[in-house]
């Protein structure tokens, strides 16, 4: 064997190991990127809304025409992971941490109780009892209402959105440990 190819030998050796390392990180970091990726719209924290509604529909002469009712209306914070690029994905293999900034927290009602629970009713013997109509429109009247109570008060947004990135947090950095990674986690802004 010529000595050159000696020489050569151990090196070429070296630099085919070191690309194929390189292969298999880029291709375990494309893996991670790519499984987050797929989990696409993560419901992070809920939370449970009862809202109260009253008719009163009373008169003097025929008598008390009360009724209150209730239900529940469901709120969630979530994040779209299909939005996440490579570019929100940083890894420092030297120190075996990773940079993710993930998309912003997204707030929304989904969903609410079909039937109404009533609380209490005061109906004079005079006075017709409320009927399926009369519920209907209070119901929709009362979601209404609650909507713009939730927009003029940011404390519901604002814990749930904080929870939210709290398990996040959590979630994340559980699933990049088990990799063998430190995660570091950022939000992006609207």
């Amino acid at each position: 064997m010529p000595v050159l190819l000696k020489i050569l030998l151990p090196t070429i050796a070296a630099v085919t190991l070191c690309l194929s390392c390189s292969r298999q990180q880029e291709s375990a970091h494309r893996e991670i990127y790519q499984e987050l990726k797929s989990a696409d719209k993560m419901v992070l924290a809920t939370m449970s809304i009862t809202k109260t509604a009253t008719i009163d529909k009373s008169r003097e002469l025929f008598g008390k025409r009360i009724a209150v009712y209730s239900y529940d209306t469901y709120m969630r914070a979530c994040i779209d992971l299909s939005r996440l690029t490579e570019d929100d994905i940083s890894f420092d293999e030297g120190s075996r941490t990773v940079r993710i900034t993930l998309p912003p927290v997204v707030t929304e009602l989904s969903g609410r109780e079909m039937e109404l629970r009533k609380e209490y009713d005061n109906i004079g013997l005079l006075r017709d009892s409320i009927d399926a109509r009369e519920r209907a429109e209070l119901k929709e009247l009362a979601n209404a209402s609650l909507k713009e109570e939730i927009s003029n008060n940011p404390e519901f947004v604002t814990q749930l959105t904080e929870e939210a990135k709290r398990k996040a947090r959590s979630y994340f950095a559980t699933l990049l440990s088990n990799e063998g990674y430190t995660a570091e986690i950022d939000f992006r802004q609207f």
